[in-house]
């Protein structure tokens, strides 16, 4: 990332250029940004340091999954400290019904233009920008499993009870592994007829207690999905693209797998908050993670897959990554109909689950 930091310290240079010295004289400014726990080293390197030194300013993190940093907002209203926020659609849509979020000023982001439509504005409302797609797919241990691995009903096979691993109901892509286990199991029933996406899931609930025999654990962080699977305690487990490259230095024999009936789309997000008097940096700091050099870097290392349609990949990088067919070819859920879900199902989930 020596490219990155060298355009930070030039455009720094212009800066006192045009200012003057009282350029330096200027109080550091603080952004608060809430955002996942994982791959903070490479997201420091790659988008926070270069940040800071270009805008003179300290970012502090809130750290935590998408539902307990979301509890934290609403708990906190117009009293927070955040700023930003990063959610997964499905979390920034809750977010945004709750009036927590502000809207974004598309003329304020210089490389908006630059990023696919589906991601500037995912739920129509310019509750905030998508920065990345992630995928929801399958991953196996090649070397343990003999059968290969092809559908989400796999999940449920009695080869491979004891080490398979799903996640939790309340994270990003629990509704949506259940989504599509319903949609295989439906699929098998009508003889692999590709039918509309089941959002009551109801055959998936109805085997939902023969998965549950069928797991070691359910998992709500994919760094802990990265531990089980090192531990060679998982050897079926749906993951997000993001994950792969933390899965792959596992060093395991791993095969990811598109299944029959597709993989899931979704794109995160990052949403100003309502609260803040820091929109101008907030707008900043959004336009400077959907640039082209952060992108790229953050796709090269494996963190996440660009949604800047400039960024052009290796053949083995995107192979990795949610990008070039896939993108054709990915189901994206409707959010608001898993959203007024959600809730009955994190009930019914826990009287399963736990037992």
């Amino acid at each position: 990332m020596r490219k990155h930091r060298l355009i930070a310290l030039l455009l720094a240079v212009l800066l006192l250029g045009v200012l003057g010295p009282m350029a330096v004289a200027q109080d550091t400014q603080t952004l608060t940004v809430s955002i996942w726990g994982f791959n903070l080293d490479v997201l420091e390197e790659n988008v926070f340091a270069p940040f800071e030194e270009m805008y003179n300013v300290d970012i502090v993190l809130d750290t935590g999954n998408n539902s307990d940093r979301l509890a934290r907002l609403q708990a906190e209203g117009d009293n927070t400290d955040i700023d930003v926020v990063h959610f997964a659609t499905q979390f920034t849509h809750l977010a945004s019904q709750a009036d927590l979020l502000q809207p974004y000023n598309p003329d304020m982001l210089e490389n908006l233009d630059e990023v696919y439509d589906w991601a500037q504005d995912p739920l129509g409302n310019q509750a905030g920008v998508g920065y990345t797609v992630n995928s929801l797919s399958l991953i196996y241990r090649s070397d343990l499993i003999e059968t290969e691995i092809t559908s989400w009903a796999d999940l449920l096979r009695d080869d491979v009870a004891g080490f398979v691993s799903i996640p939790e109901m309340s994270t990003t892509f629990g509704p949506a592994t259940l989504i599509m286990i319903d949609r295989a199991l439906a699929m098998q029933d009508m003889g692999d007829e590709m039918g509309d996406i089941n959002y009551d899931a109801d055959m998936a609930w109805e085997a939902l207690p023969q998965l549950a025999d069928n797991l070691v654990t359910t998992y709500i962080r994919s760094s802990a999905l990265t531990t089980l699977v090192q531990e060679e305690e998982v050897w079926l487990a749906p993951y997000a693209s993001f994950a792969v490259g933390n899965l792959i230095n596992t060093g395991h024999d791993l095969s990811t797998v598109v299944p029959a009936e597709g993989v899931v789309g979704q794109t995160n997000m990052i949403s100003i908050t309502a609260a803040t008097d820091q929109v101008d940096l907030a707008h900043a700091y959004i336009d400077w993670f959907i640039s082209h050099d952060v992108q790229e870097a953050e796709a090269l290392d494996l963190i996440d897959s660009p949604v800047n349609a400039t960024v052009e990949l290796p053949e083995d990088i995107c192979a990795l990554l949610t990008c070039g067919e896939m993108l054709d070819t990915m189901i994206v859920l409707d959010q608001a109909q898993v959203s007024e879900r959600l809730e009955d199902w994190l009930e019914r989930w826990n009287e399963i689950m736990v037992r």
